[in-house]
């Protein structure tokens, strides 16, 4: 399950716009992320068949998006952080109920992975289509490439909780 480091950019990057948006509301939001579709040429079955599993889970997680985050889309997404640098956008569009964020993510002893997220968003929900290539720096064993494709969808819970 090593293999599964290199889906991180991903995931980071559906982290990343769950705070980013001019209109969305800021307080405590609910993102959840799920792949549909896995494959990696070369693997068999037997061995693409627990990844697949493991992959399909939805993955929930709960953040505080603030006043800050809220009105600077662009400003939170990816290269943040350890990314920071790593990530150069083709396209990155959060605005008027329409997400486009198109864009490449290299992740030092990773490799890089091309990613796309497409879909809307309202004040307090969100809801996309996310998918993602990703590939090993040269000379690395085993697959050479992992293709995957899901959605992401995001809402407003509450306000955030007092810190």
């Amino acid at each position: 399950m090593k293999k599964l480091a290199l889906f991180a950019p991903t995931v980071a990057l559906a982290a990343a716009c769950s705070g980013s948006a001019v209109s969305l509301q800021p307080g405590q939001w609910e993102t959840t992320m799920q792949f549909t579709s896995i494959e990696v040429p070369g693997i068999p079955e037997a061995q693409l068949a627990p990844m697949r599993a493991a992959m399909s889970q939805p993955q929930t997680r709960s953040e505080c998006m603030t006043p800050e985050q809220a009105a600077n889309p662009a400003g939170n997404m990816l290269n943040q952080g350890s990314n920071a640098g790593n990530c150069q956008f083709t396209e990155n569009t959060f605005a008027g109920g329409t997400i486009r964020v198109h864009g490449t993510c290299q992740q030092p002893g990773r490799g890089s992975a091309q990613m796309t997220l497409d879909g809307s968003y309202t004040a307090t929900t969100m809801e996309a289509r996310i998918t993602s290539h990703v590939t090993p720096p040269p000379g690395t064993p085993g697959p050479q490439s992992v293709t995957m494709s899901g959605t992401m969808r995001g809402r407003r819970t509450g306000d955030c909780a007092a810190r």
